[in-house]
């Protein structure tokens, strides 16, 4: 049985074994807009929960929940990003192949916090083994004048899924991107 260090209170001792085993990992992935494309439409879009939520590849169904208040969906200090609108939760099962066997079964039961900000929208979205990825959408002027798609995603999750989660997020955002920048283009 593991003892507590004598220096550290019993109470902080399990948060550092947790900690020990959860990491993060930032990923950011940028898609062009078609020039000609109102940034203020492409911003509408992102900040229409259900259009996101459609363009999951892995989303079988969903619905709106009330937003919970233990933990209630805030914004991350260290994000630089400002809400604009109160938190919409919305629950959504997704089929999942990528997990190793036995970890996860092939659907999974997340929980997503949508808070639009300025330019976008912020999406936690809280899911079984303690994995969690807040994600900071936006739109984004460029220096000829054009936008750009801007997915800055933060994983956190124990260190055995990071690798899954991450390969996951790589494997599908080109599809993603495809989409919503193929749905903001549309006249």
């Amino acid at each position: 049985m593991l003892k507590p260090h004598p220096i550290v209170p019993l109470h902080l001792h399990h948060r550092i074994i947790v900690d020990f085993f959860n990491t993060t990992q930032a990923l950011q992935h940028v898609t062009p807009i078609p020039a000609g494309t109102p940034p203020e439409k492409s911003i509408e879009l992102l900040q229409g929960h259900e259009f996101f939520i459609q363009c999951d590849p892995h989303m079988m169904k969903y619905e709106a929940i009330d937003t919970p208040a233990d933990p209630a969906p805030t914004l991350p200090a260290d994000r630089g990003v400002t809400a604009v609108a109160a938190p919409k939760c919305y629950e959504v099962m997704d089929k999942v192949h990528a997990l190793p066997a036995g970890l996860w079964d092939s659907d999974v039961i997340s929980t997503y916090e949508f808070i639009n900000i300025e330019r976008g929208v912020f999406v936690r979205i809280r899911s079984p083994l303690n994995t969690m990825m807040e994600t900071v959408w936006e739109i984004r002027q460029t220096e000829d004048g054009g936008s750009e798609l801007v997915e800055d995603v933060l994983i956190k999750c124990s260190r055995l899924l990071v690798g899954v989660i991450k390969g996951t997020c790589e494997s599908g955002w080109k599809g993603i991107h495809e989409k919503m920048v193929g749905k903001m283009a549309q006249p």
